[in-house]
């Protein structure tokens, strides 16, 4: 009678660690599969037009302007209809060399699909309501605008 339950037992731990092993592989199987991005393709930006612009705000260092500022940008940011990936970042503290210029306030870049989206966009409301909230915040404003192109 004991050997029948020790028969038993080494064949639940048998079975139990099948069900263990199984459970390692599914679970491996489908981490890996939610990696479906190519690696070399994830170095490159989404978008056709990468659209990036510079500000310079009058007084960087007052923080009801900076505030305000932060506000209009990110609500431009979460309204834009045409805009489909986005980046707003500060000058970064790297190394000072000849051709770097982190003299400006903030940097937002936009990227669009098609000509006629960044088009569209500079007659957008959530822009227009943008510039109107924020434009007499800054002192000055550079954009520059690129197409992806084969190289």
């Amino acid at each position: 009678m004991l050997r029948k339950y020790i028969i038993q037992i080494k064949n639940l731990v048998f079975l139990s660690m099948k069900f263990n092993y199984l459970y390692i592989l599914i679970t491996l199987l489908i981490m890996s599969s939610c990696n479906n991005s190519n690696e070399s393709d994830s170095k490159i930006i989404e978008g056709k037009i990468i659209h990036s612009v510079y500000f310079w705000l009058n007084d960087s260092d007052n923080k009801e302007d900076v505030k305000t500022f932060e506000t209009a940008v990110k609500k431009l940011m979460k309204n834009s209809q045409f805009a489909n990936k986005m980046h707003l970042g500060k000058p970064a503290n790297t190394e000072k060399r000849e051709v770097i210029d982190n003299s400006y306030s903030y940097c937002l870049i936009f990227t669009f699909d098609t000509y006629k989206d960044q088009r569209i966009y500079q007659d957008e409301p959530a822009h227009l309501i943008f510039i109107g909230e924020a434009k007499h915040l800054w002192k000055k404003v550079l954009v520059f605008d690129s197409i992806q192109e084969p190289i």
